[in-house]
This record gives structure tokens, C-alpha cells and sequence, in this order.
């Protein structure tokens, strides 16, 4: 690693012309840079400049060795240059790995604004309602809900709380009834994403908790876009992000139970694995805590009035 440290300073002297030129041009001393020129002649065996108090030459070996040394540096500069622009530029790629729910609608439009601002990005979206791994597939940024961090390598940002909502078909409340109260919803079918029986705690708006043991669902899945299908299907219920169900809601396709109790909210976070980020994920973060903040963190979605009333 020193000699391409004084391939690089030999090659800056020669295009300098002067050790004094290339001392100011690497930030270097002088001497540090004549130590430098000693060094590699020593270690090639050879002289490769001339030197007199007036000017500098190059001698047959530094001839035939300045081009390589040359190109070589030339090519070091151009790779800071390149990473210097990933680093402080939106260019490149930026790979983002979320739940196919967020994937499907919100994360468009919270993203759009930077696309468009920053035609030399691309974007590649992971939608995958299991977790990936950050490392393997290159991710910049993980969305993930309700997060437990065991990775302690990663960093978490909080984007939002979103409200979560019981809410089944009107299919569905026909055939069995409409739960009056939480105890209600021990009789009720399910569509969960645990084939084991769970615990819902349900938040009363006076401050009150409830909390149930429910049977394991007849449906269970790990994507939050299939068990929605089958809610609307009449076939059980169970609890959606208000952000993903609001239109349902207000079509009257789906309906919100119990709308005094709330179960605790989705807590959505962006997931990193450094602290010191390029500009594109620095700049990607700032777009999604704006939207999800604009969005999120409210007991109601638009056109969802009466949901919670």
C-alpha cells in the first residue's frame, strides 16, 4: 500500500512539476514529499527524476514508468469521484424492502416527489410481507411494523403509528351477528397470521384495557393483502391498518367493530444499517418520515369519518 501511496506522489510530482507543486496539491510538506521519491527509487532499485535546484526531469526509467503511475492515479481520482457522487448525489440505485401493503400504495406516493426531483435515481422496491435480509439483498432501507429488534447492527427510525381496526363484512355480520362487546369476540371467527391461539388487548377511549384470549384463526397468513381478501370474502375477522382499509371502509365493503375499543397501533419504523448514510437514503428517510407523519399518527384516515367516533 505504500508504494501505490508513492506511485501516486511520483506521479503528482511529474505533472506538477515540482516537489513543491505536488506537496501543495496532496497537502502534504514538501520534505514529506522528497521523503516519498526516496523512498520508491530505493525500492525500485532505479532513479526516476534528475533533480536541480531549478527544475525537475524525468530520467529513461521514470519515462517508462510515469505513465502507468499516471494512469493508475488518474483512475484512483475517478473512483472517489464516482463514490463521492453515491455518497453526496442522488444517483444509483436505491433498494427499499417493505410489507406488500405499504409497497402497494404509500410508499408510491410518499417516494414520487424524489423520483421526480432526481431523474438519476432508480429505485427497486422488495415487497415481501417477510422480513429479508438487509445484508444479502443489498436493502438501503427495510419498512417493517410492530418491530422487535434482535439485529443490533441495524438502526431503527420511527416513521408513524397507525391505527389498527377490528373490521369484518357485512357478509360475514349477517351470518354471525355483530359483537356488541370485546367479550363478544371470543365466539367470532378469525383470520390471523398465527395458526396458535393469541391475546388481543383492546384500548377503550376512557382509558380502559381488555384483554382476550382468542382461538387460533381458520385462516392464517403472513400477508396482511391475503387476509384482507378473505375478510371481505365473509369468512372472518380481522384487524387491518386503517391507512390500507380506509376505502372499504367508506364503500361500506368492510366494516369497523367496536369502534370505542382500539388495539394497539401499528408502529412503523425504517430500518438502516449504518448511521452515516448516503445522501439518497438520507434524503429517501426525510421524504418518508414527511409522508407517513402527514398521513399516519391520526385516528383517522381521510373519508373514514365515524370510524373511532
Amino acid at each position: 500500500m505504500d508504494k501505490l501511496n508513492r506511485m501516486a506522489v511520483f506521479a503528482t510530482v511529474v505533472a506538477e512539476g515540482s516537489f513543491a507543486g505536488a506537496a501543495h496539491r496532496l497537502g502534504m510538506t514538501p520534505s514529506a514529499v522528497s521523503q516519498h521519491m526516496r523512498s520508491l527509487e530505493k525500492t525500485l532499485g532505479v532513479p526516476l527524476l534528475h533533480r536541480s535546484t531549478r527544475r525537475l526531469a524525468l530520467t529513461e526509467a521514470g519515462e517508462a514508468f510515469y505513465p502507468g503511475c499516471e494512469a493508475m492515479w488518474q483512475e484512483a481520482q475517478r473512483a472517489e469521484q464516482r463514490l463521492a457522487e453515491l455518497r453526496d448525489t442522488l444517483v444509483g440505485e436505491l433498494r427499499i424492502a417493505t410489507t406488500v401493503g405499504i409497497g402497494s400504495g404509500p410508499l408510491a406516493e410518499a417516494l414520487a416527489p424524489l423520483l421526480l426531483a432526481h431523474p438519476k435515481l432508480t429505485l427497486r422496491i422488495l415487497a415481501d410481507d417477510q422480513v429479508v435480509d438487509m445484508i444479502e439483498q443489498r436493502v438501503d432501507i427495510s419498512l417493517r411494523v410492530n418491530l422487535q429488534l434482535a439485529d443490533t447492527s441495524l438502526i431503527a427510525h420511527h416513521l408513524s403509528a397507525w391505527p389498527l381496526v377490528l373490521c369484518a363484512a357485512p357478509r360475514y355480520l349477517s351470518q354471525y351477528g355483530v359483537p356488541e362487546t370485546p367479550q363478544d369476540l371470543v365466539q367470532h371467527r378469525w383470520i390471523t397470521g398465527s395458526n396458535q391461539g393469541f391475546h388481543l388487548s383492546l384500548h377503550h377511549q376512557s382509558g380502559e384495557t381488555f384483554k382476550l384470549r382468542l382461538a387460533a384463526g381458520q385462516i392464517v397468513s403472513g400477508s396482511m393483502n391475503v387476509m384482507r381478501a378473505f375478510t371481505r370474502r365473509g369468512l372472518g375477522i380481522s384487524g387491518q391498518p386503517l391507512y390500507e382499509i380506509s376505502d372499504e371502509l367508506r364503500r361500506g365493503e368492510l366494516i369497523a367493530l367496536l369502534p370505542e375499543w382500539r388495539p394497539a397501533a401499528f408502529r412503523l419504523h425504517a430500518l438502516t444499517q449504518e448511521r452515516v448514510l448516503p445522501e439518497k437514503t438520507r434524503q429517501a428517510l426525510h421524504y418518508l418520515r414527511d409522508y407517513f407523519r402527514r398521513h399516519g399518527e391520526k385516528p383517522l384516515a381521510s373519508g373514514a369519518e365515524g370510524v373511532f367516533n
